[in-house]
């Protein structure tokens, strides 16, 4: 009996999921023996999509509380463990069979999962990630608290001091917080208005005023999260919260969007004082640094945060922070000092960390074409960007025509014709590249970004202006005999804005 698999009941609060409760059920097959959803009023078809999975639903009225929503569903659970997750939510497919292994562990109490916030429409464009307490013990005396960003852990710490609580690897993917989805839920107006109630109840709770700040940031309201996250700081014991570390971060941020690089910088070097290890203190420090020109500080920064790597699983971060991100940050430092060499390192460096990442490629064509070494620029990417496939490669030389280098998207086709010995690769290769002498890019990726952009530009001559202008000062640039010259307009030049996709 000792090797049973223990129960797992997973318990819901909704209304109106039915885009995304599917996939969220999906991703539980074989983890939750029991699906119990407390649903607050849906009109679409949530209800029937949960009663297809099998799920206990529970009809109740939505009374502004979430903790109390959440307790509805706990109280009808049977599963030894409580695994809580929102309809927006996914358990990712290689982690989740740890929860069974952690389930048979009879010392834990509780396990945090890795959140991972998908912020843009696809994996490429970025997350946040933290670690969260998603799955406990069921117990009568462990219930939520709060009415909002509602908390389990005090409960379980009341009946339990010594309870302990696990770490895990285990990944969720929290779709929730993409535009689209924060728009069409209204989400940041509901926050704000739970937050608000909550503050009046409790007026000295510090978490309600750090995540007031944190909404105040997405309503990009910069000044009042600044405030918010300034009262928390000044809390007492302060240092022992969970949080202190993201309260700094965001303190930061807030300033760096106020334009406040110098206190932002001061700020982020007081959080490294109080914890030296968390990556993304150290990239704000060098990002920083480089908005007010004192590259030598950023790039110490910058060395600094790739050296340590990826924060802590105990740190909330963002995907990127001491990897492709600093990386990235690093090469248009280099950008500012005209430092090819660093560029090109830089770059090469972030798409060793993230090979699918477009913005170094763009920048890195950019740069070359600036300095005047675009011929340069095939051999640089078939020496030093490895390419897996044709596809690969196709996409490659549609980043460099998009850049305005079509002559090397050319020659780096005819050169990996050349190198592979495969025929149909090489006829391949040799056709795009024969169509892309003669004019026609529609074959290749990012082929339409000229066209997009003349279709964002119609009540606005901005995209044609550019394009004059970069022609310009291109000849200017050529004209010039003095190498301070030339590079004062290659500084120029770098700063038009461009496509880059991020």
């Amino acid at each position: 009996m000792a090797d049973q698999r223990k129960r797992i009941s997973l318990c819901m609060i909704v209304k109106n999921e039915e885009k995304h409760l599917p996939g969220c059920l999906d991703s539980v097959q074989g983890i939750a023996d029991e699906i119990i959803i407390v649903d607050t009023g849906s009109t679409d078809e949530t209800v029937a999509i949960a009663e297809r999975y099998g799920a206990v639903v529970i009809r109740s009225g939505w009374e502004h509380d979430f903790a109390k929503a959440r307790n509805k569903g706990v109280e009808r659970a049977s599963g030894e463990w409580i695994l809580f997750l929102d309809a927006d939510e996914q358990l990712d497919e290689t982690t989740k069979p740890q929860l069974l292994a952690f389930a048979g562990h009879a010392e834990l109490s509780a396990l945090l999962l890795q959140i991972r916030n998908q912020i843009g429409p696809d994996h490429d464009q970025g997350s946040t990630i933290h670690p969260v307490l998603r799955m406990f013990r069921n117990d009568p005396a462990h219930r939520f608290e709060g009415r909002i960003h509602e908390q389990i852990s005090f409960s379980i710490l009341r009946k339990n001091p010594s309870a302990r609580f696990h770490l895990t690897d285990v990944v969720i993917h929290h779709y929730g917080y993409r535009t689209q989805v924060v728009a069409e839920k209204n989400k940041l107006k509901r926050n704000m208005e739970l937050l608000e109630l909550a503050l009046a109840e409790e007026p000295g709770n510090t978490f309600h005023r750090y995540n007031i700040g944190v909404e105040y940031l997405r309503n990009n309201r910069a000044a009042d999260a600044l405030e918010a996250f300034r009262t928390a700081r000044r809390s007492d014991g302060f240092e022992q919260l969970s949080y202190a570390h993201l309260v700094l971060k965001y303190e930061s941020l807030s300033l760096q969007l106020l334009g406040r690089w110098e206190e932002a910088a001061a700020v982020a070097r007081e959080g490294t004082a109080m914890f030296p290890d968390y990556t993304d203190l150290w990239h704000y420090i060098a990002l920083c640094g480089a908005s007010t020109g004192r590259y030598k500080a950023a790039m110490e920064a910058a060395e600094k945060a790739l050296e340590m790597g990826a924060a802590p699983a105990r740190y909330h971060t963002e995907d990127g922070m001491g990897t492709f991100r600093t990386a990235y940050l690093q090469g248009r430092i280099y950008e500012a000092l005209l430092d090819e060499q660093g560029v090109v390192q830089a770059y090469i460096t972030a798409l060793r960390f993230k090979p699918s990442l477009l913005p170094p490629l763009f920048r890195l064509c950019k740069f070359m074409r600036t300095a005047g070494r675009e011929g340069q620029l095939a051999a640089l990417m078939a020496r030093r960007i490895a390419c897996p496939d044709e596809a690969a490669m196709l996409k490659l030389a549609g980043v460099m025509v998009a850049s305005g280098c079509p002559d090397s998207a050319v020659s780096y086709l005819e050169w990996q014709a050349e190198l592979y010995k495969e025929p149909a690769l090489r006829s391949s290769l040799s056709s795009h590249a024969v169509a892309l002498s003669e004019g026609d890019f529609s074959r290749l990726p990012f082929s339409g970004y000229r066209g997009k952009e003349e279709v964002e530009e119609l009540l606005s001559p901005a995209a044609h202006w550019r394009e004059r202008a970069e022609y310009y000062l291109e000849r200017v640039q050529q004209q010039r005999k003095q190498t301070a010259e030339k590079q004062a307009i290659q500084s120029i030049r770098l700063l038009m804005p461009g496509f880059e996709g991020w």
